[in-house]
């Protein structure tokens, strides 16, 4: 018990500490919400060239794809864990990580925190922009349970960044994760149906976390139906955290003792 509120606390003073370091760019959260803004209104123009029931809640295409923008501002989040690492590496403070109670295993996960705990909040901005100014007809009762899946689908995307993240360990270079994240957009249903995808690469969007997390924040936010039971989307999704996070670690210990074993840990 002592070691888990340690590592709790560890992870609450890397928050901290990123949360300063953030704030200390004084533009950068504006920023942020001028791109999403511009990000928000350039689809819902789009949208008015959609044909009206084709797609979203009530033939509404513009609720659809703020959903899974939502759901991919997350997901990057989570992925770019490496280009963290690699900061850190090229300033010298991962040193401080590895010297650290919980060693840079822990360490890395750690750094994940702020990024995705972020990324949830301009999210959560993101939807009350779209819901404010261009009407994006948000159910107030799915928020709940969608802040659940929110966590459950981030758990699951930062195993994916833990592999990343190990890749630089290893291999002392950043393993840009832009063609993941590109798969997971076409392949995930942000901007289309599935039903659109070819049947012969249709598969990839079964063995991922991504799609059933943005099928079941539709659900949650919109009443939209789902694609699949929404217990089994849930299980599914629970399913892909179980799973991988013991993977991804494996292999970022893995990835850590190659460095040390060749004295290039804290190097880049």
């Amino acid at each position: 018990m002592s070691a888990i509120c340690q590592y709790a606390g560890t992870v609450a003073a890397t928050v901290k500490r990123d949360a300063a370091v953030f704030l200390s760019y004084r533009t950068r959260f504006v920023t942020q919400i001028l791109a999403m803004l511009i990000t928000i209104t350039m689809f819902y123009y789009v949208s008015k060239l959609v044909r009206p029931g084709v797609v979203g809640p009530d033939g509404k295409y513009f609720a659809y794809v703020v959903v899974g923008i939502v759901a991919l501002a997350v997901l990057t989040a989570a992925l770019n864990t490496a280009q963290l690492i690699r900061m850190e590496l090229l300033a010298g403070t991962f040193e401080r990580i590895v010297i650290s109670p919980i060693g840079p295993v822990g360490g890395v996960v750690a750094l994940m925190a702020f990024p995705v705990l972020y990324a949830i909040g301009l999210a959560g901005v993101m939807l009350i922009v779209a819901a404010s100014v261009f009407g994006f007809p948000i159910h107030l009762a799915g928020v709940p349970a969608a802040l659940v899946v929110s966590a459950v689908a981030a758990s699951a995307f930062t195993c994916i960044g833990i592999l990343f993240a190990a890749g630089v360990l290893a291999f002392k270079a950043a393993m840009s994760p832009t063609w993941v994240i590109a798969a997971f957009s076409i392949l995930g249903g942000i901007y289309f149906p599935l039903r659109l995808i070819p049947g012969w690469i249709r598969w990839f969007s079964d063995v991922q976390p991504f799609t059933p997390a943005v099928d079941l924040l539709r659900h949650l936010l919109l009443g939209t139906p789902a694609v699949q039971p929404v217990e089994a989307e849930m299980l599914k999704l629970l399913g892909f955290t179980v799973l991988l996070m013991p993977v991804a670690v494996m292999v970022l210990t893995l990835a850590v003792s190659t460095s040390r074993r060749r004295g290039t840990l804290i190097e880049y």
